[in-house]
This record gives C-alpha cells, sequence and structure tokens, in this order.
C-alpha cells in the first residue's frame, strides 16, 4: 500500500476513534476497543460494504439531519414492519439489554439515547443494508454504528443460555404430546437440523467454508419445539462439515450420547442425514422396496421434523441479513447469528406466534417427505464408541418397536 493511502488510513482510523468516544463519551480503558473497533470498521466493512472500498475513506464523511423521534412515534404496525417487533415488545427488549450492560459495567454515561442505539441495529439485523447506508438513515457515522452493533450483538449472544435453553422434563413432556396429537409420533422432544449462513470467504482456511452448493458458509444446527421456539444452537463449524459431524461435535450431541437431558422414551427427528440412535429417530431410506408402513412411519416423521425448516425459514425472513453476512471475522459471524435467533426465541416467548397450531397436524405432499440414510462416518472420542455402538443398536430396537406398536397397519 502506498504511503499516502496509509496516511490518510491513519487519519480516517483516527478520525472514527474521536467520534466514537466523543458519542459514547468512553471510559479510558474504553480507548483501546475504540481503536480496535475502528480500524475493524475501515478493513473489514467499509472495505466489503462501501461502493469505493478504500477509496472511498478518502472522502469526508458528511451526517445529514435525521429526527430519530419520527421512528418512535411510528403507528405500532409500521414500527413492527420495520424493527420486527412491536413497540412493547421493544421496550422490553431495550430494558433487558440496558439492565445486561450496566451489570456487566459497560454502560455508565450515554450521549446517544439507548433506544435509538438499539434501533440502528435491529435495522441493521432486519435488512442486508450497508452500514453505510444506516448509518446515513440514522445520522451517525458508519465507524460509531458499527461499534454500537458489535456490543448489541455481543450482549445478545450474552444473553443467550437465557432464551435458547434446552426443556426440562415437564416441558418435554408437553412437547411430546403436542407433536403426537398432531402426528401420531411418540417420543418427540424437538426436531434437528442444519441450515448454511452465507458468508464473505475468510482470509484463513477459505476451502473449508465451501459448501456443498460451491458456496461459502457457516454451518448452524438448531433443535426446534413444536411452536417453533429453538431449544439448542451450535454455530460456528465450517460450511463444508456434514450435519451429522456437526452435531457429534456440538456440545449437545455429546451430552445426549451420554443420556443427558433425555429420557429413554424421548428422542429428536432428523433427515436422513443423521445417524440413528436412541435418541435420534431418522426416515427409513427409499430403496425402491419401502413397506407401506414403512413410508407411513417416514411421513409422519417428515411432518413433525418440518417443524425446524419452518424455524430457519421465520428466522431468516424476519433478519434477513441471515441471508448474507459480509463478515471476515468469524467471532463476529457467530455473535450475529446467536443475536439473531436469540431475537427469534425473544418474540415468540413475547407472545408473537410465527406458526399456526393447525399447520402442525398438515398432511405433507410427497415432495416434502425426507428419505433415506446418510449419516456421516464420524470419528469420536474413543472413551465414546461404545456408547455409540450402543446407541445405534437401541436405536435399531426402537424404531423396530415403534414400527409393531404405533405404526403397524394391520388393515393394509
Amino acid at each position: 500500500m502506498d504511503l499516502p493511502v496509509v496516511l490518510n488510513l491513519a487519519v480516517q482510523i483516527a478520525a472514527m476513534v474521536a467520534q466514537i468516544v466523543a458519542d459514547d463519551d468512553a471510559e479510558d480503558e474504553q480507548m483501546m476497543l475504540a481503536i480496535r473497533l475502528a480500524a475493524e470498521e475501515v478493513v473489514e466493512v467499509m472495505e466489503l460494504e462501501g461502493d469505493g472500498g478504500l477509496d472511498a475513506l478518502e472522502e469526508s464523511w458528511t451526517p445529514v439531519t435525521v429526527v430519530i423521534d419520527d421512528y418512535h412515534q411510528m403507528p405500532d404496525r409500521v414500527f413492527k414492519l420495520h424493527f420486527r417487533m412491536g413497540r412493547g415488545v421493544f421496550q422490553a427488549l431495550c430494558q433487558l439489554l440496558y439492565d445486561h450492560l450496566v451489570e456487566q459495567g459497560r454502560i455508565r454515561r450515554h450521549r446517544t439515547p439507548f433506544q435509538d442505539i438499539v434501533l440502528m441495529v435491529l435495522w441493521l439485523l432486519a435488512t442486508p443494508d450497508t452500514f453505510r447506508s444506516v448509518a446515513l438513515r440514522f445520522g451517525v457515522t458508519p465507524g460509531t454504528l458499527y461499534y454500537f452493533y458489535l456490543y448489541i450483538i455481543e450482549a445478545l449472544r450474552e444473553l443467550a443460555p437465557r432464551f435458547i435453553c434446552w426443556p426440562n422434563q415437564e416441558e418435554r413432556t408437553e412437547i411430546q404430546q403436542m407433536f403426537q396429537q398432531a402426528t401420531e409420533f411418540p417420543g418427540i422432544i424437538g426436531c434437528i437440523d442444519g441450515t448454511h449462513i452465507s458468508i464473505t470467504a475468510p482470509v484463513n482456511n477459505a476451502a473449508l467454508y465451501i459448501n456443498r452448493h460451491h458456496t461459502n458458509s457457516i454451518n448452524v444446527q438448531a433443535v426446534v419445539d413444536c411452536n417453533l421456539l429453538v431449544r439448542g444452537i451450535h454455530v460456528g463449524e465450517v460450511g463444508s462439515m456434514h450435519d451429522d459431524r456437526v452435531f457429534r461435535r456440538s456440545p449437545l450431541g455429546q451430552r445426549l450420547l451420554h443420556g443427558e437431558g433425555i429420557s429413554p422414551d424421548e428422542h429428536l427427528v432428523g433427515d436422513g442425514g443423521y445417524t440413528r440412535t436412541n435418541f435420534m429417530m431418522i426416515p427409513f431410506p427409499n430403496n425402491g422396496h419401502l413397506t407401506d408402513d414403512q413410508r407411513r412411519f417416514n411421513k409422519k416423521l417428515s411432518q413433525s421434523r418440518v417443524r425446524v425448516e419452518n424455524s430457519f425459514a421465520r428466522a431468516k425472513g424476519k433478519w434477513r441479513r441471515l441471508k448474507h453476512l459480509h463478515a471476515r471475522n468469524q467471532a463476529i459471524v457467530t455473535d450475529h447469528i446467536i443475536a439473531s435467533f436469540v431475537l427469534h426465541n425473544f418474540l415468540i416467548l413475547h407472545g408473537e406466534r410465527m406458526i399456526e397450531e393447525d399447520e402442525l397436524g398438515r398432511p405433507l405432499n410427497n415432495d416434502e417427505i425426507r428419505e433415506g440414510e446418510g449419516g456421516a462416518n464420524v470419528e469420536v472420542d474413543a472413551a465414546d464408541e461404545e456408547l455409540l455402538y450402543m446407541s445405534k443398536v437401541m436405536g435399531a430396537e426402537k424404531r423396530a418397536f415403534l414400527m409393531n406398536h404405533v405404526f403397524r397397519n394391520d388393515d393394509v
């Protein structure tokens, strides 16, 4: 890089730091964080999302006058359209985040109203707009917006255990009953699947992030209940990794393998990409010779399992930046994804219905029924090899029991 460009870059970073500190009245210990964030803004956000790349840094940022109160005064219906939640839920979210940040000692004095900060970040999460255009819309610099964005998504990630949590026994019983009433498939406590979040190719080990669709992505594994509430999530594995391997590497996969958080008559349902075990039911492979009972088993399983796809669709539909993340820093990518699913659950827990109750009992079309067994050859620790083997044996026995006592139709 030429010396004039380097000097100009340094000036721009210094200007962004000054703006961040001025806007947020940062304490001394926040200075290094502000410098790091501003530097990341220059090389990551402005380069990736700005129309002119680094050349755009040569131009001074000219803020425009914006009356943010106009957003707060919108009718609730319009407010929800733009910020994905009603004003009452928004107030609850602001209070939650503010209390958490104060408790963590990360808020002391503010010149920017906190509700305005949350509005900016929600707009970013809900749209694919560039940082440049969102900053202009809210009358701040891109560096300041990026600073707000980072500490809000970090706070949401820290709050994840409060909103994405494994169901207790009472909740699992209720989930089982709802699934069985709607689909006649017993024992289901959740549906599992993976989804790919498209990202910009990372600087290091980029080839590992190329998925089967030949694009760069992060693999996100989620377990969802009948209300589309995410009950478990694992984020951060590379796009090339098979779903079954992601599951085995996840903390949830390890817990279930060791019998934690699940009873013998309970199980997840997944597609044919997972390995059948006593805690994971998957469809029969379609080898062209399926019996009527096996087809019925596959249909009922798929009818339940499709809830996880519904949940992914709702989350990506509301928090549309999940459709593609312009970021190379994988820690930020992970925070963004988890933050979006925390908001997904936050809305459900505050009364928003993501899907109608009778939708769970809707018969599936033939193209919606998943079949086949294609679990990956997953390496496990030597201490877990016997556990996995026994789990597979018990999985075969459990499915045979279900076929003989639940899905057998003697009239066919």
